[in-house]
């Protein structure tokens, strides 16, 4: 998948933000389904979201204008500079009441970061903590979803956490048993889809990312007694029905608690 910047500027977020210059290599295992065990918290790097519907900016000097292939795993803090504008502008676009997550935290390799959500976040975390308002993003897990799904599949994941900010926001149960986590988990990937379907309005999306999203989604369905997560079709045909029918369509899953 490619995300363009065509005829778009973006807002590198994180000015002022250290940089992680002494990563390993890039690792090379599969997709991960799970986090491993988070070390020690130490020191991350928190962003501030955007204050307008339009980003500003120049973020990235990527051949084509086309994110593929364009960044290293060190680099994986500026690939989110680049995209975080386009996921906050859908949603400031659909949501411009609401307020934002208080920030996005990177998490770079080793490093972790303080949660309210049940202790610490690690380098393979992507995940959004109510109690903090904060959205997690590890460095390696970003990686592996760029590397090995393309440059699309963690911004469509970014969009799945921007979801669960909105399903807080507008009083959507949180679950309280797997079986509602994965009525819960399948409606962020509706709304994911939904962003998907505002980025190919706008021009942001090449003829391969929806294959991309694809590959994310087969590799971090969940399956097995007691799962939390949808399964690889129930999250593809949740991300499909949220890109054909737009965020209305992911009312369906929260029928006393509407999205939009």
């Amino acid at each position: 998948m490619k995300l363009l910047l065509i005829g778009l500027t973006l807002a590198v977020l994180a000015a002022g933000c250290a940089r992680s210059n002494d990563a390993p290599a890039a690792p090379t295992q599969a997709l991960p389904t799970s986090t491993a065990p988070a070390p020690t918290p130490t020191q991350t790097q928190s962003r501030n979201q955007p204050t307008s519907n339009t980003p500003t900016g120049t973020a990235s000097a990527c051949p084509n204008k086309s994110l593929e292939d364009c960044f290293s795993y060190t680099q994986m803090s500026s690939f989110l500079d680049a995209v975080e504008p386009m996921v906050a502008q859908y949603f400031q676009s659909q949501f411009p009441k609401l307020p934002s997550p208080n920030n996005v935290v990177y998490i770079p390799h080793g490093r972790a970061a303080a949660s309210r959500c049940g202790g610490a976040s690690n380098s393979l975390a992507y995940e959004y903590c109510p109690a903090d308002q904060r959205i997690f993003i590890g460095q390696d897990l970003l990686w592996a979803f760029y590397n090995q799904a393309g440059d699309a599949a963690p911004v469509i994941a970014l969009a799945h956490e921007w979801g669960h900010h909105i399903q807080n926001w507008m009083d959507v149960p949180f679950p309280r048993t797997a079986a509602e986590s994965v009525n819960y988990e399948n409606q962020a990937d509706c709304v994911a889809g939904s962003f998907a379907d505002y980025a190919g309005g706008q021009g942001w999306l090449e003829s391969d990312d929806l294959d991309d999203v694809e590959t994310l989604l087969a590799n971090i369905g969940s399956d097995g007694a007691g799962r939390d997560h949808g399964n690889a079709a129930e999250r593809a045909a949740a991300f499909q029905l949220g890109y054909e029918s737009g965020i209305k369509g992911c009312n369906s899953f929260s029928p006393n608690a509407k999205l939009a």
